[in-house]
């Protein structure tokens, strides 16, 4: 990410009374103490302190520095961490860096909110095949406030940033020779305001991205003929060929909406509408008709994961063209699998699905809460708040990242870390927008998650042990050591084994294995491998 600087020449130009080589202007921190400079020390001159500029002064010259520089002016002493952190710095960087802003926003610091969302946004992506593998940036809305959220169709991208205003990149990507390219002339324009979500086909295959369904707030007139209105939510359809808009529904005013995600075929097309409370609220198109001019009415219905848990209260969902995965403000998910193959390859097994109730949303065993979460066609991927990333489901193709092909029929922990990614067929995009409101939902994983010791037994008492992941294992060690025999440590490997925390396949596969070796030893059925080896 290229970063530009004000130049050195006119950051001197800004203070032309002070003499360079007569005067030494030094920083006096009362946390740091006071800092001689060098020709104070020789006598000659004497040093100024920079808290004798005026407060506007050494903000107005601060303002023209880089952010990366600026952030790191701010680490030095209390003095200029509080200069450079002041709202006015923040303001004038914020109007250098967007000056077609018009809002910056809300919040407790909006203008130091404003500045870093338009400094850090960004959409990179790298095509799949050829030869060439570099990454490459994609041309910025210059209005948009940030990036939240952006979503890939055949020929356009669709950009919301966080004022609510979806962008639309008209013929954006390219095909050179099989290689796609990003236009760097393709021009952009505003799809719409106050959106608040939006979504289309959910299938990786841009070909299929008909139309755009945009979940938005629109002020609508109680009574017609009349001048008094109010706001009530709507989702408009648009056709992400043309970006003209074909279809919308409006919605009571008592009822608010956060997320809108689509699953199903293209004639019976479900829209899974997410309130402000947590509740599921559903309705079915025909998507092959709305761009035939006519009004009708649908039924808005509450999703059976609601309906039949209604303690449940959902923070986000996902989906794909059969499933749809719900998290839950506890870190709870629940599934819904539409078809017998997907759950197969999901679970492993048909044993609890019901082909006549595919809606009753099934609960996952996790080890830990769950944050945010993925859906593909017959895999998916959660993270935890500690950080990590869990897998599930097919892995033909290696999908899952686990450095195997084998399915996996429970979430399994990958040694991965990934933020704001969507892949299609051609290409992977890559979005960042940092929001410094938005703090950071991880926390540290307790020592004994770490390290794998185990829990201690209910009476005794014992207190963990809070050490680090090379006592553990040194202490594991000394206890196969002690044993005797082979068939000893054997067992105590399969105790330790199942102190770890291991998935369940993981310990069953070490348990098994360890079996095998100690059949080999023990002469019993199967030729196991030399003794050396083992």
């Amino acid at each position: 990410m290229s970063m530009e600087g004000y130049p050195g020449e006119q950051l001197e130009s800004l203070t032309p009374a002070v003499p360079v080589r007569r005067c030494q202007v030094k920083r006096s921190c009362p946390s740091c103490g006071p800092e001689l400079g060098v020709e104070e020390k020789k006598g000659k001159g004497n040093p100024i302190s920079i808290q004798l500029f005026p407060p506007e002064l050494v903000e107005h010259i601060i303002s023209f520095l880089p952010v990366r520089d600026l952030v790191a002016l701010g680490q030095t002493c209390r003095y200029f961490h509080e200069v450079c952190d002041a709202e006015g710095v923040w303001r004038r960087i914020c109007r250098r860096l967007s000056p077609r802003l018009r809002d910056q926003g809300s919040g407790v610091r909006p203008w130091k909110r404003a500045a870093i969302l338009n400094y850090t946004k960004g959409l990179y992506f790298q095509a799949f095949g050829g030869r060439r593998r570099c990454l490459s940036k994609s041309v910025a809305p210059l209005l948009a406030h940030g990036y939240r959220r952006f979503l890939p169709t055949k020929d356009h991208v669709f950009i919301l940033d966080y004022v609510g205003t979806l962008f639309f990149l008209k013929n954006a990507l390219v095909s050179t020779l099989g290689q796609m390219q990003w236009k760097r002339a393709c021009r952009y324009v505003v799809l719409c305001r106050g959106a608040k979500d939006f979504a289309s086909d959910p299938r990786c295959d841009t070909v299929y991205r008909k139309y755009l369904y945009v979940l938005a707030t629109r002020e609508q007139q109680e009574v017609v003929g009349t001048t008094s209105s109010r706001a009530c939510d709507c989702v408009e359809v648009y056709l992400q060929s043309s970006g003209q808009r074909v279809f919308k529904m409006t919605f009571h005013h008592s009822m608010t909406f956060k997320q809108i995600v689509l699953v199903g075929q293209e004639t019976q097309r479900a829209l899974l509408l997410l309130t402000e409370e947590g509740k599921i609220y559903s309705l079915v198109v025909n998507e092959t008709q709305l761009d035939q001019p006519r009004s009708y009415t649908v039924q808005l219905a509450l999703r059976k994961v609601s309906h039949y848990l209604p303690h449940l209260r959902v923070a986000c969902m996902t989906s794909n063209q059969s499933s749809t995965l719900y998290v839950t403000d506890q870190g709870g998910v629940y599934f819904e699998v539409h078809t017998p193959g997907v759950y197969r390859d999901l679970f492993g097994t048909l044993q609890a699905f019901d082909p006549l109730d595919q809606q009753m949303p099934l609960a996952l065993s996790l080890p830990a809460k769950i944050l945010f979460c993925a859906l593909g066609y017959n895999h998916l991927g959660l993270v935890d708040e500690f950080g990590r990333i869990f897998m599930q489901g097919n892995n033909r193709y290696g999908q899952l990242g686990t450095g195997d092909k084998m399915d996996r029929g429970e979430p399994t922990q990958v040694p991965l870390c990934a933020c704001a990614l969507c892949a299609t067929r051609e290409c992977l995009y890559i979005l960042s927008s940092h929001d410094i409101e938005q703090h950071t939902p991880y926390r540290d994983l307790p020592a004994s998650r770490v390290v794998g010791i185990p829990e201690p037994s209910l009476g005794t008492g014992a207190p963990q042990d809070p050490g680090g992941t090379a006592q553990a294992c040194e202490e594991y060690l000394s206890q196969i050591h002690s044993c005797h025999t082979l068939q000893d440590r054997m067992e105590k490997m399969k105790e330790i084994v199942g102190w770890m925390p291991l998935m369940a396949a993981q310990k069953d596969f070490f348990w098994e294995a360890l079996d095998m070796l100690q059949k080999a030893e023990g002469g019993g059925g199967g030729v196991g491998p030399p003794a050396s080896e083992t």
